[in-house]
């Protein structure tokens, strides 16, 4: 009996843990992730990475949406400070906001601000003790690949949650990054999240989605394809987007190109 009681404590545990994935951001129950999806020549996509114009166009397309948030993975690049050399952080790019519509808890530095210059980064408390041990890290610069990138230091965040969707050690500015302000419908490798407002019905949102493929990616596809989306269509092709709410991502996601 002793044994199947620990047994069971030990399982609740763990489905505990799962279960409370991305829930400790505050606006947890208001984020969502846009999927794209689509059916073409037979085949059935469904990508965790879309266009770079898409964020924006729906924050101005749709009044539900209050917010709007891409992150961009940059790898595991070679830095450099002074004679010491990093290969194995996890970097990525993400827009000013992030770190409004997610909580990431900043240490040092003005989460509103950090990341509005171009080549300005945002470290996780490991990873900045890992770089300068009890130096402070804020103002100080880090040479990338080779020395060919350089990004100034602008704020220290409290380490991920073990329990959420993603992690990297730093976040560095998109600002300045060309493909971030490609205006192709066509091709793309942003993660992309939504700040709903209160009360959105999600349905309600997903149902106009059709009319963004139409408006912004059909004449692309014209141009790209020397066919309307119409005749693509008619080829038993489709193009579109969904959303998942942020704390599904874990246990619910059958999307390729996830974290």
């Amino acid at each position: 009996m002793s044994i199947g009681i620990s047994v069971c404590f030990i399982i609740m545990l763990f489905v505990q843990d799962e279960l409370s994935y991305d829930k400790f951001n505050i606006k947890a129950d208001r984020i969502a992730r846009v999927i794209f999806n689509a059916s073409i020549n037979g085949g059935k996509i469904s990508e965790s990475t879309i266009m770079a114009p898409v964020a924006q166009t729906m924050k101005n397309d749709f009044p539900e949406v209050q917010d709007a948030t891409r992150l961009f993975q940059y790898g595991t690049p070679k830095i450099t400070y002074k004679d010491k050399v990093f290969k194995d952080d996890k970097f990525a790019l993400v827009d000013a906001n992030f770190f409004s519509i997610f909580t990431l808890p900043m240490i040092e530095g003005d989460a509103k601000t950090a990341l509005l210059q171009p080549h300005s980064i945002v470290l996780t408390k490991a990873i900045a003790e890992k770089y300068f041990g009890k130096e402070d890290a804020i103002g100080k610069t880090l040479a990338f690949n080779n020395n060919t990138e350089s990004y100034k230091i602008t704020g220290i965040i409290d380490n991920i949650p073990s329990n959420a969707h993603f992690h990297f050690d730093m976040f560095g500015s998109m600002t300045g990054l060309e493909q971030a302000k490609s205006d192709s419908w066509m091709f793309g490798n942003f993660s992309t999240y939504l700040l709903l407002k209160p009360g959105a019905d999600y349905a309600k949102i997903e149902s106009r989605f059709p009319g963004i493929v139409e408006k912004y990616m059909g004449p692309q596809i014209g141009q790209a394809m020397g066919m309307s989306l119409a005749q693509f269509r008619t080829k038993g092709n489709e193009l579109g987007f969904s959303l998942q709410p942020l704390t599904s991502i874990h246990l619910h996601s059958a999307t390729s190109a996830e974290f």
